[in-house]
């Protein structure tokens, strides 16, 4: 026995899909059902999930703020009614 399963996702991404699977013969019903028996048969997703951008961006951001806090010569505001315009300068 079968089940329908609705899914919504961006059109392009969509189309771009299809033709992917077309041009390595599936249809996107038999792509998504191999994508569930795999996670299903090796009890995980069957790629890495990570989010290595945000967490390169904020690498890259704790070291600048370590550098501006050890630069004696950094610019500083103390005056909180004034923060807009000293992060605007």
């Amino acid at each position: 026995m079968t089940t329908s399963l609705t899914i919504r996702m961006d059109n392009g991404l969509k189309a771009d899909a299809e033709e992917f699977f077309e041009d390595i013969g599936m249809t996107l019903t038999t792509a998504i059902t191999c994508f569930f028996k795999k996670c299903l048969a090796d009890g995980e997703i069957p790629f890495k999930l990570t989010r290595q951008r945000k967490a390169a961006r904020l690498a890259a951001a704790l070291e600048e703020a370590k550098a501006v806090a050890n630069d004696p010569d950094a610019p500083t505001c103390t005056d909180p009614a004034k923060i807009e315009e000293f992060m605007v300068s």
